[in-house]
């Protein structure tokens, strides 16, 4: 599933309107709202404007995630156990920034109004144990991570999918954000972007989506910060829906045609997988009877490039590779060019026996 964020205290419910019906157009089902910038002097003037954005994406048919801390109950005098004023401003999902002590949380879950309580997922605790250890009512538990307005404090992929092997196996839904590189809304006055993971605060957002969704760790993916571009929404939404993951290939001046064409297609990871190289082979017979002439330039390789293997390889001739690690260059591999340098995260992800394609970088 993919989401958008609204933050109805800093926008205008036209402003709302127009975006929730454009993600909605584009098959956005999620929408994250906060509470935790509550004006605490009047709570209730301060909820009026994501009442009245909240009721829309609901007449939309869209989720509504609500951000809270502990600390709203008291201020809109509410107990933990009756969730009814959520469920009349139309949530669906309940997130909270901050936890209890696992036995009120699910409670929570047994709320009569099929509420989702989602929990924070953002640090490597035992946190989540203790919830389980209160029989919740699964179906109505998920959980989500932060996302880290202050730049380098983003989670790193390592702690990322640490925090995650505590929900995996109760197999919740789960949640993470990207950053839009338009928006320009936020909850908070400094923010350097809106994302879950640091790598991700500069890259372009489909970049993004594309390392979320090979990463194969969580459901959801919501663009933290608005409004987000059309053309933005656009492509997550591509990225999401396509079943072959792909990465873009910068070329080589020296690069033939017959070889970028060789390059540009669909290739399978070769399954006894080599630490110095991806190999896609079953092209090879297609090219059989084809000459590949060799460089007269010998590159050294590196991590990331793309190789051809020419006629001087004898029965391992047309066969592609990605370079996993540096050595020494090779009269006998044509290096044609290389995985564009934002995108080489997503190399990482590769595995053996996995299908993907490479496309040519549009310059």
């Amino acid at each position: 599933m993919i989401g958008i964020a609204l933050y109805p205290d800093k926008t205008t419910f036209k402003e709302d309107v127009a975006y929730l019906k454009r993600a909605q157009r584009y098959g956005y089902q999620k929408v994250f709202m906060s509470m935790l910038q509550i004006d605490i002097q009047d709570p209730k003037k301060s909820i009026r404007r994501l009442k009245e954005s909240m009721a829309f994406a609901n007449e939309l048919g869209m989720l509504v995630m609500l951000d809270i801390h502990p600390m709203v109950f008291d201020y809109l005098k509410m107990k933990e156990d009756d969730l009814s004023y959520f469920h009349d401003i139309g949530v669906k999902i309940l997130r909270l920034d901050s936890g209890y002590n696992g036995r009120t949380e699910a409670m929570m879950t047994h709320n009569p109004y099929g509420i989702t309580i989602d929990v924070n997922m953002s640090n490597d605790t035992h946190y989540f144990n203790l919830i389980q250890d209160y029989l919740p009512q699964y179906q109505n538990l998920s959980a989500s991570f932060n996302f880290y307005p202050q730049r380098y404090t983003g989670l790193s992929l390592e702690t990322f999918q640490s925090c995650l092997r505590h929900f995996k196996n109760a197999h919740i839904q789960t949640a993470a954000f990207i950053t839009s590189q338009t928006a320009q809304v936020t909850p908070w006055a400094i923010s350097d972007g809106l994302c879950t993971l640091e790598d991700h605060r500069d890259l372009p957002i489909d970049i993004q989506a594309r390392h979320m969704k090979m990463l194969k760790c969580v459901d959801d993916i919501i663009i933290g910060n608005a409004f987000a571009s059309e053309e933005e929404l656009k492509i997550v939404q591509k990225v999401m829906s396509t079943s072959v993951d792909y990465l873009h290939v910068t070329f080589n001046e020296d690069a033939s045609e017959q070889e970028k064409q060789m390059v540009c297609t669909i290739h399978d990871y070769r399954g006894d997988a080599s630490e110095y190289m991806i190999r896609s082979s079953h092209h090879k017979q297609k090219y059989a009877k084809e000459s590949i002439l060799a460089h007269q330039h010998i590159r050294n390789i590196q991590r990331g490039d793309i190789l051809v293997l020419n006629d001087n390889y004898g029965q391992y001739k047309a066969e592609i590779q990605i370079a996993l690690k540096d050595r020494a260059g090779d009269p006998r591999i044509n290096v044609v060019g290389r995985i564009k340098e934002d995108e080489m995260l997503l190399l990482e992800q590769l595995k053996p026996f996995q299908t993907f394609e490479l496309k040519e970088a549009l310059l």
